[in-house]
């Protein structure tokens, strides 16, 4: 689910009242989020606790689910995935260090906003939609990392198998520090990612 999917072009600079129209619309499905399952918000509901119209927000959003893919790309930008993909094969890392910055990242985007996806999670599972469209918008972005910036050409395993494992094991220990509440630290996340996938 990336820029190219939503109905909003994210490639041009938005004027400042189109920035406050979409933070206006995010902000107020990050609240509602945190009161009640996505499945309960219905487009009259954003606007009308947005101020704005119906026919505003469907200049900018296909449906709340475009607005949601919205929300997840916006709170991403915080990892700066273009930088992850851009550094990786300019500083020749290794499959490692690039998955360890940005396991770095995601785990601070997580600490970042514990409060919010604590309340998301209280009125939505793990197996909603909502969640699984997060879940799917950061595997995408992990797989195209993989697929585009990591060398595994040495490796007698389909790139597409090998992209599917990291991302999954890399979703699965988030997981486990964040939702299951274990009070793991960052280092020991890092222990865990790494007896896991065994490089």
């Amino acid at each position: 689910m990336g820029m190219s999917e939503l109905k909003y072009d994210l490639t041009k600079k938005p004027t400042r009242g189109a920035q406050r129209t979409l933070t206006a619309f995010s902000t107020t499905m990050y609240q509602l989020l945190s009161q009640k399952a996505f499945e309960q918000i219905s487009v009259n509901e954003i606007c009308e606790l947005s101020n704005f119209p119906r026919a505003t927000f469907y200049n900018y959003f296909d449906d709340k689910y475009d607005l949601v893919n919205y929300c997840w790309y916006i709170l991403t930008q915080e990892i700066h995935l273009d930088d992850v993909k851009k550094i990786t094969p300019d500083l020749n890392l290794t499959p490692k260090q690039a998955l360890s910055i940005f396991f770095d990242r995601v785990y601070q985007l997580f600490t970042t906003h514990s409060q919010l996806l604590t309340n998301i999670l209280k009125n939505n599972s793990l197996n909603s939609p909502m969640v699984l469209n997060f879940t799917d918008f950061v595997r995408a972005n992990m797989r195209e990392i993989i697929h585009n910036c990591l060398d595994f050409s040495a490796v007698p395993v389909p790139l597409d198998l090998i992209a599917d494992h990291y991302s999954n094991t890399v979703l699965l220990v988030l997981e486990w520090t964040f939702v299951r509440r274990a009070d793991v630290t960052l280092a020991e996340a890092h222990q865990y990612l790494e007896y896991l996938l065994k490089y």
